[in-house]
């Protein structure tokens, strides 16, 4: 199954938030060209998507629908091929809680920097020795998170969330600078800022989530079930 760079939405039967259908245009198309040096990915549990979220304080990761009541957590995989000489790595999120149809300012629920290189041709020299001179990860698994969540009824309904990385380098060719800009102080101190959750930027990848979030099944509703669920048993067995 191919992951596209710009947008990803496949129907997987496990992954009951995700829907086959395209974002909606409002809120805006996130491009790239290459993966080579970062993509949204979980290597290490074999899975091509770098999105998932928690409602159990960390014990499990998975992209179930969500209820009220619930704290979620949101995780995000980098997965690099190769490290690269430029000053950062960068992870942004966000999530349309208002549903409004548009990722805003106040809709960014991560952001992280994965430092390379502290200022042009001088590497982080923790991430040398991590990572060894040939530049190419020993760990190619670098997790970024969002903040706890609690979900009310101010959430209920269906929105998108998107993910996207990309490096420093991208960033400041969008904003039209070159390659040493990237270790400028206008640039170091403001990448959260300047990382868009729309746009194009060359190097990375991004991922767009359908997310349902319901009310909790009232208890009639769950004895509903309970029986329809007791009778197909039932007919099986007769059936046997």
């Amino acid at each position: 199954m191919k992951k596209f760079s710009h947008l990803l939405l496949l129907s997987l039967p496990l992954f009951w938030s995700v829907e086959s259908q395209a974002i909606p245009s409002s809120y805006g198309l996130s491009t790239h060209d290459t993966t080579k040096w970062q993509e949204l990915a979980d290597t290490a549990n074999n899975d091509q998507f770098g999105v998932s979220w928690t409602i159990d304080n960390g014990v499990t990761w998975g992209r179930e629908d969500l209820f009220v009541g619930q704290t979620v957590k949101f995780k995000f995989n980098m997965h690099k091929n190769n490290v690269g000489t430029h000053y950062a790595d960068h992870l942004g999120a966000w999530l349309d809680w208002g549903q409004d149809g548009e990722f805003d300012t106040s809709d960014q629920i991560a952001y992280g920097e994965h430092m390379l290189s502290t200022q042009k041709g001088v590497v982080n020299t923790a991430v040398e020795s991590a990572l060894g001179t040939n530049r190419t990860p020993d760990t190619p698994n670098i997790p970024f998170f969002s903040n706890d969540y609690h979900l009310t009824n101010a959430h209920v309904g269906e929105t998108w969330l998107r993910a996207l990385v990309t490096c420093s380098h991208s960033i400041v060719k969008a904003e039209g600078d070159d390659w040493n800009a990237q270790w400028s102080t206008n640039y170091k101190d403001n990448y959260q800022d300047l990382l868009n959750p729309t746009g194009h930027y060359y190097q990375g990848e991004t991922e767009d989530w359908k997310i349902s979030i319901a009310q909790v099944p009232e208890p009639s509703s769950l004895i509903l079930l309970g029986l329809g669920l007791a009778g197909v048993v039932a007919t099986r067995k007769r059936m046997k």
